[in-house]
């Protein structure tokens, strides 16, 4: 599990570096949408199953 949580912060931690220097751009748009992608990946391991 603490590798899980290493692993979700450091997806957040890439999401927010991208944001703070977001300029829109066809190339930023498509990093941030796949940075996007991969924290939501890591944070479906937090969500309980129904």
């Amino acid at each position: 599990m603490d590798d899980e949580l290493k692993l979700l912060q450091a997806k957040l931690h890439a999401v927010s570096v991208r944001l703070s220097n977001f300029v829109l751009t066809k190339q930023n748009a498509q990093a941030l949408c796949n940075e996007y992608r991969q924290l939501l990946g890591a944070l479906q391991k937090f969500t309980p199953a129904k």
